[in-house]
């Protein structure tokens, strides 16, 4: 299997990197033909729709640059990998400057599509049987809705090159992919790319699993979704230049106890807490910040505000609770050191892990 891999993400600091890694990883593992090619910054002009490749020298274009070595590459492959972050609800300049660069792979003359359309003849169209388009999308927006406009675009590209679709591997929520405290739904996310990998360098296509582990949901809900990407630029943009480098940022973020208050609510384990009723309040007085999380009938609300007669006050530093939250922290010690200052039931301080689990792996 002849695998052409085309990277359109501009930034090399990014999501779009690391999980078209983890793709690249997968078709290498099954020995796989891999062309890895950087787009985004290959020498390529524009195309200037004159028609050249088409009229005077049938077949090649009136630019000299790297588009020249990269068609027959293109022909020659079995199946097209194309990895873009979504910009604008659309794929990368660069990416699509790519496929307007393909017109000399196609001639005068219409034929009709597989989808019941009309499109220019293919040249040579013994070169394109078989071969499979796969797209891999990374954005920042939580729906996948967000990224139907490049799906799309991908499909129309295929039918109209007499490919076939091998699948979308599509990320929403890539704000989350760096954070510690949600382990599991990340590394699932990154296998899935990896598998993704080995289905396209075994078939050119991949099976309807990996794609939906591969865009499996993150957040807990729109909210915290919010909360992630207000607080990654928060911090972001208190660093100047360092902010736009995202494994600088992902420290900050990680440890925002903000997040972490989010994340420690959502872990909470209700079979754990069928016989618990308790208001345990959290102050966390360095950050002005404090916290109640009511649990009953093995449920649990938290609400950002200070309650005057809690079954339990925690009160710490924020870096400290995040010590705890990250397991970073020995407990006993800081409570020692009255790092950690509890007033009220602190029997029910005891039980927290076992209310809310911490994070694994």
């Amino acid at each position: 299997m002849k695998v052409l891999l085309l990277r359109g993400n501009p930034r090399k600091t990014g999501y779009t990197r690391f999980l078209t890694d983890c793709f690249a990883q997968g078709v290498k593992e099954v020995g796989a033909d891999l062309t890895d090619v950087d787009i985004a910054n290959a020498d390529m002009k524009p195309c200037l729709g004159c028609y050249h490749c088409w009229l005077s020298t049938p077949g090649k274009c009136i630019h000299h640059d790297d588009m020249g070595e990269l068609l027959p590459v293109l022909q020659a492959s079995n199946a097209v990998v194309c990895a873009t972050p979504l910009y604008f609800y659309a794929m990368s300049s660069s990416l699509k400057e790519f496929f307007e660069r393909t017109l000399p792979v196609t001639r005068h003359g219409l034929a009709d599509t597989p989808k019941g359309f009309l499109r220019n003849r293919i040249r040579n169209p013994e070169l394109w049987q078989k071969k499979t388009l796969v797209s891999i999308i990374i954005g920042a927006l939580l729906y996948p809705e967000a990224f139907k406009g490049a799906m799309d675009t991908f499909e129309l590209i295929a039918d109209g090159m007499d490919m076939s679709v091998g699948g979308h591997l599509v990320r929403p929520e890539s704000y989350l992919l760096p954070f510690r405290c949600k382990p599991k739904a990340l590394k699932n996310v990154e296998l899935a790319f990896i598998r993704a990998g080995r289905e396209v360098g075994t078939t050119g296509t991949l099976t309807q699993n990996t794609m939906e582990m591969a865009s499996a949901p993150i957040s807990a809900s729109s909210k915290a979704f919010r909360c992630y990407s207000e607080r990654y630029w928060a911090h972001a943009s208190g660093m100047g230049a360092a902010g736009m480098v995202v494994s600088d940022v992902v420290p900050f973020v990680a440890r925002d106890i903000q997040i972490l208050m989010q994340e420690l609510a959502r872990a909470f384990d209700p079979d754990a807490a069928k016989r618990v009723k308790a208001l345990i309040q959290f102050d966390f007085h360095d950050v002005d910040l404090h916290y109640s999380i009511a649990i009953s009938s093995g449920r649990c609300t938290m609400t950002e505000a200070a309650n005057e007669q809690p079954d339990l006050r925690i009160t710490c530093n924020s870096e400290v609770w995040a010590g705890v939250f990250l397991q970073e922290l020995d407990v006993r010690r800081a409570l020692t050191d009255k790092l950690i200052i509890l007033e009220g039931d602190k029997a029910l301080f005891s039980k927290l892990p076992r209310l809310f689990p911490p994070p694994k792996g």
